[in-house]
């Protein structure tokens, strides 16, 4: 029995080593999600290929941390947006930021951009600012409202992060932290699809 619990321990922290659960359905059923785990490229050009649905990032129009106003045109400017969807109460979100920043610094010139949504942004607005200021990121970071808090708030676990093409279809679907190989992985692989 005891054996029986220390395993059931081990695998629940296992879980919270990547994301950080919301305990709620999803938004949207029919996006492709995987868990964050260490499989290899194979598995995830393959989750990529199957998804055969167009599934459309929801509208929106909302206010960025920075103050700024942005909205469902900016997928345009762009061949891939890369949303990531995170907390600051989230250790996994927390860790990964840096390895976003970096990825948005490293892929401008493939037309590449990345966007935070700040899921606690409108109830803990000074936390965000925090880490956001404290990993110097300077990619757009958006304050969920209306029908983008919904959004957010019917997730399952933090971060989920979604590939966004210039028409504003999700592509592609992750839940779970990546660092910067992990990310560049899947940008490249999408990138050369498109």
């Amino acid at each position: 029995m005891k054996k029986l619990f220390v395993l059931g321990i081990a695998i629940m922290m296992a879980g919270a080593i990547s994301a950080c659960n919301a305990g709620n359905k999803t938004a949207n059923e029919s996006v492709s999600t995987e868990a964050q785990t260490d499989s290899k490229k194979a598995d995830e050009s393959k989750a990529a290929d199957s998804k055969k649905e167009d599934v459309s990032f929801p509208e929106f129009s909302a206010k960025t941390v920075e103050g700024g106003e942005i909205s469902n045109d900016v997928f345009k400017d762009s061949k891939l947006t890369v949303v990531n969807v995170w907390g600051s109460w989230c250790g996994p979100c927390v860790q990964e930021i840096p390895e976003l920043q970096k990825l948005s610094e490293n892929m401008k010139d493939k037309n590449v951009n990345v966007i935070g949504i700040a899921q606690d942004a409108g109830s803990n607005f000074q936390a965000v600012k925090e880490v956001l200021d404290k990993s110097k990121v300077t990619y757009q970071n958006i304050i969920p409202s209306g029908p983008t808090e919904d959004f957010v708030m019917s997730l399952q676990a933090f971060p989920t992060t979604f590939f966004v093409d210039s028409q504003g279809k999700i592509v592609y679907a992750i839940q779970g932290s990546k660092n910067l190989e992990g990310f560049t992985q899947i940008v490249d692989d999408l990138l050369s699809k498109m």
